[in-house]
């Protein structure tokens, strides 16, 4: 079945490793989009020969140059023209009705942005089992109205009276990396929009990390968390100390609960995050 007034776009990046199941994801969806839009972010990797095994059921974009994940997605609405946009991210697999559950939720709900729930699909490696339990991308078992945070890695955006020109027009390193469901959540809440999580509509995470592909993901969000301030070293020092006594008490938690497995994850994000938190200082000094 498809419906004329949705469409779905995927933002990819170095995505050869998972944008083949992303894409079969949407196209087995029981409530097809009328478009399904993937936007080249000027991969490196072999994003782009996968890509075109499916260009005759997609719209494809190639960006010239990357311009991160939040420009991206700025082109991504500005260049649909349905009423409804839904978005997953590059290393997303959808369950078969997510599409029909979360489309269903925003008209019921009557509601402007609503995301589903995200499992992380290979808990069975330690930093993965970390990120599911300390950086998770769901709010529980439980749908929310209103939730604090809107995911933007599955959701679906209503645009009827919303300046999507507007919508995601964030520049920056950080931005490049990370999307901007903080700023586009506060600005619908500030603006009376309704939001909501939908914990039915269910996807998976195919995300692999490893020790310093995690701490490097972790630091960021304890950045964005700090307002994408400048660094001076009592900040440093001070953000420092904040992460020791966080893996003191993370780190007596897996023990009573006998969580073996990551305690070491634990201190390994602790040495990368003093890394990365020093090299960002020197740079901010330099600059």
């Amino acid at each position: 079945m498809d419906d004329p007034n949705i469409s779905l776009y995927v933002p990819v990046y170095n995505g050869e490793k998972t944008i083949k199941r992303c894409i079969e994801g949407i196209l087995n969806q029981t409530l097809r989009p009328q478009k399904i839009l993937v936007i080249n972010d000027n991969s490196t990797d072999d994003t782009k020969k996968i890509l075109d095994l499916y260009k005759d059921k997609i719209d494809i974009l190639e960006n010239k140059k990357n311009l991160g994940i939040s420009l991206t997605r700025d082109i991504a609405v500005n260049y649909l023209k349905t009423n409804y946009i839904a978005s997953v991210d590059a290393d997303v697999e959808l369950d078969r009705d997510w599409l029909k559950v979360i489309f269903h939720s925003i008209k019921k709900n009557n509601a402007t942005w609503v995301c589903g729930k995200m499992y992380e699909k290979y808990v069975e490696k330690p930093c993965n089992f970390w990120r599911s339990l300390r950086l998770r991308q769901h709010w529980g078992e439980k749908s929310i109205m209103n939730p604090d945070l809107v995911f933007g890695c599955n959701n679906i955006l209503k645009i009827d009276n919303l300046n999507t020109k507007q919508l995601y027009k964030n520049y920056g390193e950080y931005f490049k990396l990370n999307g901007d469901e903080n700023i586009l959540t506060k600005y619908l809440r500030n603006n009376n929009h309704t939001l909501y999580y939908e914990s039915e509509a269910i996807c998976h995470h195919l995300l692999n990390d490893n020790y310093f592909t995690l701490s490097n993901r972790y630091w960021r969000y304890i950045l964005y968390g700090d307002g994408l301030k400048k660094r001076n070293l009592f900040k440093t020092i001070k953000n420092i100390i904040r992460q020791i006594k966080k893996t003191i008490k993370w780190t007596f938690e897996d023990l009573l609960k006998f969580r073996f497995n990551l305690i070491k994850v634990n201190f390994m994000i602790l040495y990368y995050f003093c890394k990365i938190d020093f090299h960002f200082l020197k740079k901010n000094k330099d600059d």
